[in-house]
């Protein structure tokens, strides 16, 4: 008989988490939004206990009787900590505290945040760049503020060009800002030349890429034309950090057809 594999998402873990311990959910709500100290942390908590206090008690709640100790915070950030979804640190005299990168994502999905899109992707011929540009100036699904494009460094050199805008079709109000990441080869790879390329070092060039943006963009990955070494990178580094994984069959601007590939049914 064939057996089958269940596995419990990031967005679950977090989901439970926020479910079991309003104190949890007020400290993701807040480090969403960027790190806090634990006096930061604490006067929230109290701030929510005390609305919530005064909802149930009415005349008879006194704000100043609520308190919020530092072993009622450390419990809950230890345990948090403990899970891989938040992090911290110790700057001066306080400690700061974080999400964990690779929880951003789903801590935003759970609590209902969203942040501008930026596309992550990679083209095996970055020559063919108009049905691309087309079809990113015209996608509604998504409007992409961003855009990061991983290549292979040497398809450069023969006089492809960077610049995208002068593909975006005439009309189009859509304006994004576009990165080239030239791999070298030897990391890339290369089909035509046969050469494999290097997937780990792929992968940590595009990981850096991520940490550097996924504080500020809800990151989504567009799988459908890179080379292989860079596409299985991308695919991973999607799955680690739970973005959004899309697939198109082919670029046809507004009318393109987009499988989402991750993250898995919740």
């Amino acid at each position: 008989m064939m057996s089958v594999m269940f596995w419990t998402t990031p967005d679950e873990v977090i989901r439970r988490e926020i479910e079991s311990v309003r104190a949890r959910r007020m400290i993701l709500d807040q480090l969403e939004g960027g790190p806090k100290t634990g006096s930061e942390l604490r006067e929230s908590i109290r701030k929510d206990m005390a609305a919530q206090a005064a909802r149930k008690g009415g005349r008879r709640f006194k704000p100043d009787k609520i308190k919020v100790t530092d072993p009622k915070l450390y419990f809950n950030t230890k345990h948090l900590e403990d899970i891989g979804i938040v992090m911290s640190q110790k700057e001066s005299q306080q400690r700061v505290f974080s999400l964990a990168p690779k929880a951003v994502h789903p801590v935003r999905r759970v609590i209902g945040v969203t942040r501008p899109n930026l596309l992550l992707t990679s083209m095996a011929r970055p020559e063919d760049q108009r049905p691309f540009v087309a079809w990113v100036s015209s996608e509604r699904r998504f409007r992409a503020k961003a855009v990061k494009i991983f290549v292979e460094a040497e398809r450069f050199s023969r006089g492809v060009s960077r610049n995208l805008e002068k593909f975006v079709p005439e009309g189009s109000r859509t304006r994004w800002k576009a990165d080239w990441y030239d791999l070298p080869i030897e990391v890339a790879g290369d089909n035509e030349s046969g050469v494999r390329g290097d997937l780990i070092a792929t992968y940590d060039e595009i990981e850096e890429a991520v940490k550097e943006d996924v504080g500020e963009f809800d990151i989504v990955v567009d799988l459908s034309r890179g080379p292989p070494t860079i596409n299985i990178a991308l695919m991973l580094v999607a799955m680690e950090y739970s973005l959004m994984a899309i697939h198109a069959s082919a670029y046809e601007g507004e009318k393109t057809d987009l499988t989402q590939i991750l993250p898995r049914g919740e």
